[in-house]
Order: C-alpha cells, then structure tokens, then sequence
C-alpha cells in the first residue's frame, strides 16, 4: 500500500525521478505550477493580495472554490512546505508534483488542502496527501506518504493505446455499457508494492441490472494484464447472508468482584462494586460464590446506590452449605445503575464460618427514548411508510399542484418519479394538489415518494446540524432522489450524481426507503467527495462502514426530531422482511457484526472475509463501541462507557473528510480517529482514550 500512516508531523517527501511532461499521446494530468513548477503562478503583489484575503476570509466551515485566492494561497503553502527544494539549483531528483483536488475549511479554523500525487505528467492512483493549516494559514502537519516511483514510468510509450485497454476491459466486462467506456492513463501500484504503467478503465451497465455496475479496471499499458477490477456502486441489496429473527435485546453492563472475604463465626461482611453508566434497569442479575459449611446461618442483602434492598437469602436450607448460583431481581427495576452497590452477607448463628469467594452484577438497560424535538417551521401532516407522521418541505408550482422539491435546503433536496424504468432519468414530477402527502387517498406510491425526500431531508440536516457540513461535497450540492425504479426491485443505491430506490419485492423487503439506508446510500457520495475510499480491499470495508455508521446517525438524529423513529443499530430494519413478523431484521448489526452469519467484527478474521459489506463490520464495531460502549464478542475485550452518538459521530466524520485518504487501511483509519479526536476533545481526553479501547477491541492496532 502506498498510504502507510496517519501523522499530524510533517512529512518530508523524498525525491523520486526528474518529473517532466509525458511524450506518449495520453491526456497527462496538469500540475498547479509556477515558472520553476512547484505551485500557482502569481506575481508578489499578487501573492500579497491573496495573503490578505486569506485573512479576511470568512471563518465558516465549507468547501473553498480551487479558484479563490485563499484557496490559492493555502494551496501555494502546503507546497511551499511539502517541497521545501523549490525553484533551487540543484543536481539532485525533483520532487513529486502535486495536483490540489480541493481545499475545506473545518469548523475549527483549519483549513485542509487534499493534493493527487503526479509523477512525471501522470497521476498516481490512489495517492493523495492532505496538508493541514491551522487559523493562521500555518501548515501544521501533513497526511500521508508515498513510496518511489521508478524514473521513466510516466514518459514512456505505452506498447497499449486506450481504446486498446478499453478492449480489453470491455471483455472482463461481458455486458452492453449503457455509458461511453473512458480511460485514464494511471501509473499503479500492485499488491507486491511495484509500480506500473497502466490505463485506469471505467465501464458502467445500471439500466436493467440487478446489481448496477460502474467497474474500473485497472490495466497494464504494455502487457494487457488487468492487475484488478471492482465496482464503485454498492448498492443495498441482500445475499446469502442469514437473517436472525427477533428484536436485539439493549446491551447488558456488568461489573464484578473476585476479592475473596472471610465471613467470621456471627459475623458480617460488605463488598462493593460502581457502576459509572447511568442507565435505567429493566433487569438485574446478581451471580453469588459463598462458600459456607451452613448456608442456614447466612442473611445475603443486595443493596442499590439509592438504598433500596433485596434480600436474596435469609437463613433457608440449613442442612446444606454454599451459596452459589444466579438470581434474578426485580425490585431494582427502573432504577439508575449508576453508582456503588452493596453486598452484605451477615452470620446469624454460632459454629460455622465460610468465604466470600466473588460476586457480579449483570444490568440490562430498559430501551430509551431520546428527547424529541418538535419542528417548528411546518405541520406534520405528511404520512411516510416507515418514520410516522413527518413535515416536508416542498414547491408550490405555478399550476397550483405542490412537487417534491424542496429549495431550503443548500442548492435543493428534491424527489422525482423514475415510472418503473430501468434506469432513473429526466425530472418526472410527484405532485400534489394540497400539500398533505402520503394520505389515503393518495395511494402507496406517494408514500414511498415521501419517505425518500424525508430521509434526504433528514440527511441533509444531520449533516448540517452535526457534522457541520452543507451537503456531501461542503458547498450545498443537491441531493436528488428517484423512487420506483424498476419493477418489485430490491435495492437502493448511489451512482455518482442520484439516488436510485427500488419497491421491493414485498417479501425480502419493502421500499427501499428507510432512513438509515437513505443515509447509508447519500454518504457514499460524501465519501467520493472527501476520503475517496476505494471500493475494494480495506478502503472498500472502511467505505461501506462509513455508509452504514452515517447511515445510523441519521436515524439517530431524526429520533431526536421525531418520537415515531425508533433508533437502533441494526441496518435497514424498517424495509427488511416486512412480512415476517419482526421489524428487528437487518442486513448487518453494528452491535454484533456476526450476527448476520456473513460479517465479522475482529481484523483478526479479516483474511477469512475480504469483501467490503462483510469487512464493514470491523469499523461498524470499533464505532458501536466507541459510542455506547460494549464487549467486542471475538476479543471479548469490554470497552466500559461510550462517549456517545454526537462526539462519535463528528470524530469519524473529521477522520473522514480530513485525515482519510483512497487507500486508506483500518490501521489508518484508527490513527485518523485518534487524530481527529484529539483535534476535538485535546490529546489526553477521554474520548481519545475511548476511540483507542474501541480500535483495540476489534483488534486494530
């Protein structure tokens, strides 16, 4: 791989070959360069002038136009700083040129510029590495690094033109395209670590497939070996995967004591444990280990940290000894758990003695209900399939008849009708005539057709509200949604520009509209819009992961807006197998990635399960537990206490966006955690500590 690690340290990049431009006829990428070609060209009042825009920009987070001075400027600082050699006279290599791809600003100040690394007038896949400036345009720190790429890679001949590589593609493929094929000329690096010369090939069949495909292809320019090939489009469909029955019981919390006590003849002993978790008891188990020659003599008292009481033993079966085994207490129900419990064991009569050998708890929370948030700008009178009562905004056209298309939100969140084609296409307007949706009359259609513009709304919203950003690429992009694609299709999925929703088939799921699916589907575009992660290897299972961890925080934060969402961690429950009794089945569970009989939720096994949605577990696991906390069931390791929805959720979202890049590896993704939690909260925070105990529990490290 060639982006090995996650550091806020500069990086020093090390020379490579003489870059100069390509003498082949493949289009060559084109650097930002000045006359020495090491960044934009500008005079040094022209400089000044963007210096002084930089500082007088304004301070809101967002994507920054490549063509603003302050982009310039922040662009021109990160090479200035990465190529530290520039303009010099020299009889050494140059350095690596690098192209920006786009500049953002966080919301803490800092701005972060993402470069594509060029080699000698052609890019290299999947290289990038992202400079980071703090508030006074200072560069900071520097992700990312890169191996040396043999001199001559990048002029030489290609034996393969492209049309040649499309051919070759165009035969892995084996289907009609339903798009122009297109080929880059890429210099790629294989699995052993080498370089290549190599034509990037794209190939898209979505009309009529169950299973839409955007393949690249990634070819050798001189031999026609296609060293690899993937689908960028996931899509939301089921497999062989089983699919467990039942709803998900809340996470039991435990805590034990193993200190061993000597009860004295008539005497009386206490043993403490805390909790720290406070959460509402729905049951409690207390497992006892006494060691007694007379159990008829023993009085055993559990007590709470509010002094409630439960006697568990008092002085019955005298012609036996011990006290052993579980028992289960109801009188603690609806109680907190937070605090310091109490176990007293009491002799109540003369001649015998024993031990205290150990003692636990075991709490299984009752199921909350986070506070609700009533809206305030419109009525709830529109009826969706899966989230209740909701208010959508909506167009009101000159005909009189409202339309899905809502212009509050960035530059449009808007729904349209695909009329069962096989591929989603035009503007097919669902109307209204009194901007009540979803009502009886207006009949099944319409209400999938509501819960896709909610479920963008909601997206768009969580994405403003928590994370800060307008829409997937920073700067508002629409967010448009077509419903009814195909005939009884069972998927959902994003294809670069769209979201695509199929019916169903009634049987393996419903409409494919639920919110976190939704949510899942959308940030597969925020995803190609920031990290870029590859759709294979261990960026593809961290890129599904993201979608899936999203996708559950925007059912988590319509929650807090709505009382009929109910959130939980399992993935697409409300559209799943709506017949058969349960609205608890899923595609994955993030709180026991295994559970789906597919998934696996420890790195260790990640040899076992290479492919990306079955890998996603590892992340969605490492995310559960950084958030609610829990025992990761291959390590068994207990990660006590979650930060939290709101903090976990804006930590990966940093990682994400700032510190991950096209290759990145589950190892990089735990240190752009930690470094993003650390920008946040402070290097010695809890939540920095969290997000390690998190990683380490599914057995990143």
């Amino acid at each position: 791989m060639t982006i090995r690690r996650v550091d806020t340290k500069p990086v020093s990049v090390r020379p490579a070959t003489t870059e100069a431009q390509p003498k082949n006829t493949a289009k060559a990428a084109t650097p930002l360069t000045t006359k020495d070609g090491f960044g934009p060209s500008a005079r040094p009042t022209e400089l000044a002038r963007a210096e002084k825009t930089l500082t007088q920009a304004p301070a809101g987070p967002g994507r920054i136009a490549l063509t603003s001075p302050e982009a310039q400027q922040a662009v021109q600082a990160s090479l200035n700083h990465i190529n530290p050699l520039k303009g010099a006279q020299t009889l050494l290599p140059q350095p690596t040129t690098f192209v920006p791809a786009n500049v953002e600003r966080d919301a803490l100040g800092m701005t972060h510029v993402r470069l594509d690394r060029v080699h000698e007038g052609v890019k290299v896949f999947g290289e990038q590495i992202i400079s980071h400036l703090d508030k006074d345009g200072k560069v900071t720190g520097v992700t990312g690094e890169q191996s040396t790429v043999p001199a001559g890679l990048g002029r030489e001949l290609p034996k393969l033109n492209t049309q040649s590589a499309i051919d070759i593609a165009r035969k892995e493929f084996g289907l009609k395209p339903d798009k122009q094929p297109n080929a880059e000329r890429v210099i790629y690096q294989d699995k052993a670590g080498e370089y290549h010369s190599a034509y990037r090939v794209q190939m898209q069949a979505i009309e009529g497939q169950d299973r839409p495909q955007k393949m690249n292809y990634l070819v050798d320019a001189n031999t026609g070996k296609v060293f690899e090939s993937f689908n960028e489009i996931g899509g939301f469909y089921g497999s062989n995967r089983a699919a467990p029955k039942g709803a998900a019981a809340p996470e039991p919390i435990t805590a034990t004591s193993t200190t061993k006590t000597e009860i004295a003849d008539q005497g009386t002993v206490t043993s403490k444990i805390a909790f720290d978790k406070d959460v509402t008891i729905d049951k409690l188990k207390l497992d006892l280990d006494i060691a007694h020659t007379f159990k008829g003599d023993l009085k055993v008292t559990l007590t709470s940290p509010s002094g409630t009481s439960a006697v568990v033993h008092d002085r019955k079966g005298g012609s036996t000894d011990d006290v052993k085994g579980s028992f289960d207490l109801s009188a603690f129900a609806g109680e907190s758990a937070k605090g310091e419990w109490t176990l007293t064991v009491e002799d109540k009569a003369r001649l015998d003695k024993g031990t205290l050998n150990g003692w636990g708890v075991s709490i299984t929370p009752t199921e909350t209900t986070p506070p609700v948030e009533e809206p305030t700008n419109k009525t709830v009178d529109d009826t969706s399939l899966y989230s209740g009562k909701v208010a959508l905004e909506t167009t009101k056209g000159a005909d009189g008849k409202y339309t899905l298309e809502d212009g509050t939100r960035g530059k449009g969140v808007n729904t349209y009708d695909a009329m069962n084609k096989t591929t989603a296409s035009g503007k097919t307007q669902i109307t209204d005539d009194n901007n009540v949706w979803g009502e009886a009359s207006d009949g099944p259609r319409t209400k999938a057709a509501v819960d896709a513009h909610y479920g963008a709304e909601m997206t768009y919203d969580f994405y403003k509200e928590i994370l800060g950003r307008d829409s997937i690429d920073g700067a508002g992009e629409a967010l448009n949604s077509f419903v009814h694609v195909r005939t009884n299709y069972v998927n959902a999925f994003w294809d670069g520009t769209k979201m695509s929703y199929g019916d169903g088939d009634g049987k393996t799921s419903g409409p494919l509209t639920a919110l976190d699916i939704a949510g899942h589907e959308i940030t597969h575009g925020l995803t190609e819009r920031t990290a870029g992660l590859i759709y294979r290897n261990e960026s593809g299972g961290l890129n599904e992961a993201f979608s899936d961890i999203m996708g559950a925080g925007v059912e988590w934060y319509a929650s807090t807006k709505n009382p009929e969402v109910k959130f939980n961690w399992t993935v697409g429950e409300t559209a799943w197998t709506p017949t058969n009794g349960s609205n608890e089945d899923g595609l994955r569970y993030m709180n026991d990635p295994k559970k789906d009989g597919y998934s696996i939720d420890n790195y260790k096994d990640y040899p076992k399960q290479t492919e990306v949605h079955g890998s996603s577990g590892i992340a969605n696991n490492a995310f559960y537990l950084l958030a609610n906390g829990g025992t990761n069931s291959t390590s068994k390791l207990e990660v006590k206490d979650g930060i939290g929805m709101d903090k976990g959720l804006k930590i990966y979202y940093r990682a994400l966006a700032h510190y991950m890049t096209p290759n990145t590896t589950f190892a990089q993704a735990r240190a752009a955690t930690i470094t993003a939690a650390t920008d946040l909260y402070g290097a010695d925070s809890a939540e920095v500590a969290k997000v390690k105990e998190s990683w380490t529990a599914v057995g990143v490290n």
